[in-house]
């Protein structure tokens, strides 16, 4: 034995060496980490999971937050899961978890962080996803419309894949669009694919077409009016309706695609 081994024999049980699985943690390893107002409870064996990033995604999402909308969100309580099947033992509303979600906010925010076959990026963008729904329905008092609503956590979040730009783009070319009326609240649980693409991929242009034809300002107004006022009284002083926003939304997609 060298010295190294010698010097360090009484504790080379707790060293994992070669994939060993040997552990004194058990079953039970869910963890909680705490600093500066944030909360993060983890699995300390999920081996996907980089706890140090984790928390310079929350940071950079507060940034995110206090930059565009100028609220400052000092606390906040993530809980990272294994699998879909533990988030709905630890919800609040079973029903609402279905099996594509990834990440809900439901008075705290809840995320899944696989073991296995799972991109690490991924988690950092529902990561970000979820804080900016916390941060606008504590602006909004949760009165702010699905569609500005899930379209700026989609838009501050990630790009589009091509996937969902070609369903967005096959149903603008035939005029298939879902209204915004039908977008004032969330989809059910129990949407096909294809129609949760189409719904992500147009919030996330409308919230595209606002932000380029109103600026951030204007946009932070209105969901800080929602607290008082429903969205289409915000929207009537702009001069604005529905239809309205659909038409030069729809001008504006088709002018940009070509």
């Amino acid at each position: 034995m060298n010295e190294k081994g010698r010097i360090y024999k009484k504790v080379k049980s707790i060293i994992k060496e070669n994939g060993g699985k040997s552990s004194y943690i058990g079953e039970d390893d869910f963890v909680s980490l705490s600093k500066g107002g944030i909360r993060v409870n983890f699995h300390v064996k999920n081996p996907n999971l980089d706890i140090e990033n984790v928390f310079r995604g929350i940071k950079r999402a507060q940034r995110i937050v206090k930059n565009k909308f100028n609220y400052d969100l000092d606390k906040l309580h993530i809980d990272i899961h294994n699998s879909i099947e533990e988030l709905r033992q630890e919800g609040r509303s079973r029903s609402r978890y279905a099996s594509w979600i990834a990440g809900i906010y439901d008075g705290k925010i809840r995320l899944i962080s696989e073991q296995e076959n799972e991109e690490p990026e991924a988690l950092y963008i529902i990561l970000t996803h979820e804080i900016i729904h916390l941060a606008i329905c504590d602006i909004s008092a949760g009165l702010c419309p699905y569609w500005l609503d899930e379209g700026l956590a989609v838009y501050l979040s990630q790009e589009l894949s091509n996937a969902y730009l070609g369903v967005f783009k096959k149903a603008v070319n035939k005029d298939k669009i879902i209204p915004l009326e039908v977008l004032e609240s969330p989809l059910p649980s129990d949407a096909e694919e294809s129609i949760r693409q189409l719904v992500y991929s147009e919030v996330f242009s409308i919230v595209e077409y606002f932000i380029e034809s109103y600026g951030w300002g204007k946009i932070t107004s209105f969901i800080r009016q929602c607290r008082r006022r429903p969205i289409k009284a915000i929207l009537i002083d702009l001069g604005l309706n529905y239809y309205l926003i659909e038409q030069g939304w729809k001008r504006w997609v088709r002018e940009k695609n070509a």
